[in-house]
């Protein structure tokens, strides 16, 4: 290598300059093989770099360029690795097969050869990144100025890896925006899921450089992630239509040869599922192509709720009002309900998530109309139409909710006609709540009784009659006062007059009772002696409605 070192300020400007006019990796690699091997007596020059576990030969002179590609070195195997992994130069001046560093590639003619040098790349932070190496036909014992001279040359093939890397990521990553950039748009001009799913999948594919990619959504009301869209469309036998939040794993999964990128669909704080990219391991690119994605999603969804919510409240507003049933029957075929198959109309306060989350799960094919502070539904019942199965699930439910919750609930109704009753029914039902429980609750209208009866009258108004007027005068004062006159009234009638008894259930004194029973003769003019008991029963009752009913 003697002209080597002749030359070498003249052979280094010249691979200076080669790295200073080109971004090219592989013409970079290929003019330093040429440089190297006709400025020296060596007789093959090949340059590995580092990919994964192997090293991998990316530049050959005459007659190996077509081995580039082909020829990789698993680690630890070969006088390259071995350079490689101690980061410094090695060589073997004569007989290299008989050296137990050297692994025989019968591709490369090694037999051909005596010596062998081989030269680590280092990056500027130390981190091998391939080798040089050098082989000559003859025995050599390679000096240290020829030693220095491929090692200056490698710091320069060093530093062309690393301009060339960084310029193709830096192009990549221009590429990945525009692609995302794209995507958004079609995103952003997508009005349904379907029109949605089917072209990211296709687009997230090519971006991800994946062989196939899945989009999964979170189905409504369960932990099940349902497969929506795919690309390719063609589905391989280890693709699953179905996930369960338990299974998911890490973003980036690998085994073997294989790799995964499964990376969840997030809007906010809510998952909304999941995009899984086989055989890459762009997790960066997917998050934020997921991200895209989620967003897209979620404003198609939040569109297409609100439009079902508008059309269900004009729907349950012309079932309740008895409109005209051509128009209640076309937006029940919208909305897939069939108004001749058994339902059980709903009226619950205040409105409640998992309530509605719930009764969805158990009664398939129901319809909810949530309002600011009310919920009313329409729930299917089965093909038997078991109304008092569905009060006792009803109730069930109930039971496993948090905070105070008022149920109403109407008689069966089939045929559109019997809606407007239905409505009416579940509204008076759930009033029964407060004066029949006195509690929050479930109450169907047929438990109302004879309060069937009264809640109309009540809701009606109109009946003028001086008990009532009287009873209405007590109410006034316990509302105005903070006294409890109407109920202490309510429990003596309920006791049939026996002040021993009403007292105890009031826990106040007997002569307390007495006293609150005159205040209530002096406020009412009620007489409790000669009055029917009847009728100022049935006036207590009725002036409870009418305050359960009123507004506010």
């Amino acid at each position: 290598m003697t002209s080597v070192i002749a030359h070498s300020d003249a052979v280094l400007a010249r691979i200076i300059s080669t790295v200073s006019s080109t971004l090219d990796l592989d013409e970079v690699l290929r003019a330093v093989v040429r440089l190297l091997s006709d400025a020296s007596g060596v007789h093959a020059c090949f340059v590995y770099l580092v990919e994964g576990d192997h090293l991998v030969l990316r530049a050959a002179g005459n007659p190996y360029e077509g081995l580039i590609g082909k020829v990789s070195l698993e680690r630890g195997s070969g006088l390259a690795w071995w350079a490689a992994e101690r980061n410094e130069p090695a060589f073997i001046p004569d007989n290299l097969l008989a050296d137990p560093r050297v692994a025989y590639v019968p591709e490369l003619d090694e037999e051909r050869f005596q010596s062998l040098l081989s030269v680590p790349i280092a990056a500027r932070d130390g981190t091998v990144i391939g080798v040089i190496s050098a082989h000559t036909e003859a025995p050599h014992l390679f000096t240290q100025p020829e030693v220095d001279f491929v090692v200056t040359s490698a710091s320069l093939v060093a530093a062309a890896i690393e301009n060339a890397r960084l310029y193709d990521e830096t192009r990549a990553r221009v590429g990945e925006l525009e692609a995302i950039t794209e995507l958004a748009e079609v995103i952003a001009g997508a009005r349904t899921l379907d029109e949605l799913l089917s072209d990211v999948v296709d687009r997230s594919r090519g971006l991800l450089r994946s062989t196939a990619c899945h989009l999964y959504l979170l189905a409504s009301g369960s932990e099940e992630l349902e497969l929506q869209a795919s690309a390719p469309a063609a589905l391989d036998s280890t693709t699953r239509t179905t996930l369960g939040l338990a299974e998911l794993g890490p973003e980036l999964a690998r085994g073997g040869k294989t790799s995964r990128v499964a990376v969840p669909l997030i809007a906010g704080d809510e998952l909304l599922g999941l995009l899984v990219a086989e055989q890459s391991t762009a997790v960066e690119l997917a998050r934020a192509v997921a991200s895209q994605i989620a967003v897209g999603v979620k404003k198609i969804q939040l569109i297409e709720s609100l439009t079902e919510k508008n059309l269900i409240k004009d729907f349950f507003e012309a079932l309740a009002e008895g409109r005209d049933r051509g128009i209640v029957e076309g937006r029940a075929l919208r909305l897939g309900c069939d108004l001749d198959r058994p339902h059980v109309v709903l009226a619950a306060e205040p409105a409640d998530d998992p309530l509605e989350r719930a009764l969805l799960g158990l009664f398939p094919g129901s319809l909810f109309d949530r309002r600011e502070d009310s919920l009313r539904g329409l729930l299917r019942l089965t093909a038997g139409g078991y109304e008092r199965a569905a009060i006792e699930t009803v109730r069930r439910v109930h039971a496993g909710c948090a905070g105070p919750l008022s149920i109403g609930l109407s008689s069966a109704c089939e045929g559109s006609a019997s809606f407007v009753e239905g409505f009416e029914e579940a509204r008076q039902a759930l009033f029964g709540t407060t004066v029949l429980k006195r509690e929050a609750s479930v109450v169907a209208f047929e438990e109302l009784g004879a309060y069937k009866y009264l809640l109309r009258i009540a809701a009606d108004g109109g009946v003028r009659d001086a008990t009532i007027e009287a009873v209405t005068r007590i109410a006034e004062y316990d509302r105005d006062r903070g006294a409890f006159l109407l109920p202490t009234l309510e429990e003596f009638l309920k006791r049939h007059g026996s002040i021993g008894a009403t007292a105890d259930a009031l826990y106040i004194h007997a002569n307390t009772l007495r006293q609150r029973l005159r205040r209530i003769g002096d406020l009412s003019g009620i007489d409790l002696r000669r009055d029917d008991w009847l009728m100022i029963e049935i006036a207590v009752k009725l002036v409870q409605l009418r305050i359960a009913l009123a507004p506010g």
